[in-house]
Order: C-alpha cells, then structure tokens, then sequence
C-alpha cells in the first residue's frame, strides 16, 4: 500500500511538473512575443518622431508685398448690412484686419491667385486666402473691368466686411502674375515620367523647366506670355503648390509641387485631348 501510494505521488508530481513547465513555456514564449512587439512599436515610434517634417513652400515673402495694401470704398458690415466708412488692410506678413477683425494667413489651407483675360482683352485678377474649409478666415481682393466691380471682403466666422469699388485694388492687375510669382517655381530641370500618349504602355523621361515666363516639358512650350488664365495656388500653407495656365487654342497645362519644389505632376490638353500625363521621377 505504501509503495502503491508513493508510485501514485511520484507519478502526480511528474505531471505537475510537466504542466507547470509547459505553462512556463508557453507563459516564456507570450512574454517574448509581448516584449518584441513592444520593442518593434518603440523603434517605429521612434524613427517616427526622428523623421523631419515634410518642407513647406513659404511664399509670402513674394505673395505678401503683391496682395499688401489697404483697401477701402463703399463697405458693409455682415451681417447686419450695415454701411460703414472702414477699409481691409492686408499686410505683407499675410495679416489682415478690418472692422475689429483680426485674421492670420500665413498658415492657410488654400491660397489662390488667378488672372484672366477676357474676349475684348480686358484683364481681371483675384486673389484668395482662406485660414480653413470653416469659418476661421476668408480674405478675396477681387479687381474690376475698367476700374468698376472691384470689390475687397475679409470674413471670419459669422462676421465680415465688404467693400465694393476698393480703392488701389487695381494694382494688382498692373502685369501677368508670373512676373511676380514665378520666382517661386523658377528653378533647374527636373525630371518627370510621361506616358507616350500614342502608346500608353510606353513612358519616357522628359524634362520640366520654368524660366522667363515660358514653361518647357520636353519640347513642348507653353508661353505664359499668352495666357489667356494663369493661376497659383497654395494648399496647406505651402505643402503643396500648382500652375495652371490656359492659352489660345485650347492649351491647358497645370504643374504640381511639392513643398519643396519639386515636380510632383504634369497634365497638359489641347483640343485633341490629352499632351501630356506625367509623374514624379522616381530613384
């Protein structure tokens, strides 16, 4: 009986110990699976926060003395559509007031400016800034035919100002806008990835160039000289950047950056349909 109770105790303590070594085991191996992954996530979190931010284009420096001015003539405060004798003042650090408003644009989502020629060959130009897609903040200076229908409006929130007719609004459509934005996208040659629009199996490398207003990608020219539209815009405070110019005969091209300058995208039409479909070179 008491060799019967001893092999019995012998044999409960080997499976005891036999479970406890699997549970060990299996505890061991979910400790290092728990400790790697906490490690792996440590190092992306960490390599995360080494990687410097994505460069952003600062154009004020050119787009605020274009747009800086104080613009003033027959205003109205919204919305109570009260008549008031105040002007908007825009700086060239991209600060604008009015009427107790106070609105900060460096740092706009959007950012637009446009010049365009009409049939009798008159010119118009806006330029708008808006802080976000709510209510934080919208700045549009808009010029006018012959002087009339120039009108300069600052909004933020539920609040704003606009005045119609503005004084010294018309400077800005004294010359083609790349004569004083073009600075901005002027710069050496850089290589895209073009689809051949004869054979969309086939990509060939061609070269984008702006210089002296005339904007080359391969042999093609597009003359800004010409431009029937020509338009800049800023998304992101300067993450992004783009042209896009109309021309006679139904030429449409528009260019796309990066915040650092960089050619991102070309897509250029003429009446026949797609010139051009080009991406970044890569490597």
């Amino acid at each position: 009986m008491i060799r019967r109770t001893a092999l019995f105790s012998a044999l409960s303590l080997a499976l005891l110990l036999g479970a406890c070594s699997k549970k060990d085991d299996t505890e061991g191996d979910q400790a290092q699976a728990e400790q790697q992954a906490a490690a792996e996530g440590q190092a992306e979190g960490d390599a995360s926060a080494d990687a410097a931010p994505a460069p952003k284009m600062n154009y004020w420096p050119v787009v605020g003395p274009f747009v800086a001015g104080n613009y003033s003539g027959a205003c109205t405060r919204m919305p109570d559509a009260r008549k008031m004798d105040a002007a908007i003042t825009v700086g060239a650090d991209g600060k604008a007031s009015a009427a107790g408003m106070a609105v900060d644009f460096t740092m706009a989502k959007k950012t637009m400016l446009m010049r365009t020629r009409d049939d009798k060959g008159q010119y118009n130009t806006m330029a708008m800034f808006s802080v976000d897609d709510d209510k934080a903040g919208m700045l549009t200076l808009q010029t006018g035919k012959a002087g009339e229908g120039s009108y300069a409006s600052l909004s933020r929130d539920d609040v704003g100002l606009v005045c119609s007719n503005a004084a010294g609004i018309e400077k800005l459509n004294a010359q083609p806008l790349y004569l004083s934005l073009g600075k901005l996208l002027n710069g050496k040659k850089q290589a895209v990835s073009c689809l051949d629009t004869s054979n969309l199996l086939v990509r060939r490398d061609l070269a984008v160039e702006l210089s002296d207003g005339v904007l080359k990608v391969g042999d093609a020219r597009f003359d800004m000289r010409e431009a029937v539209n020509e338009s800049f815009v800023f998304d992101d405070a300067g993450s992004t950047a783009g042209l896009i110019l109309v021309l006679p005969e139904e030429r449409r091209i528009s260019v796309m950056y990066d915040g650092a300058g960089q050619v991102t995208n070309v897509t250029a039409f003429d009446k026949e349909g797609s010139t051009h479909a080009c991406d970044r070179k890569e490597g």
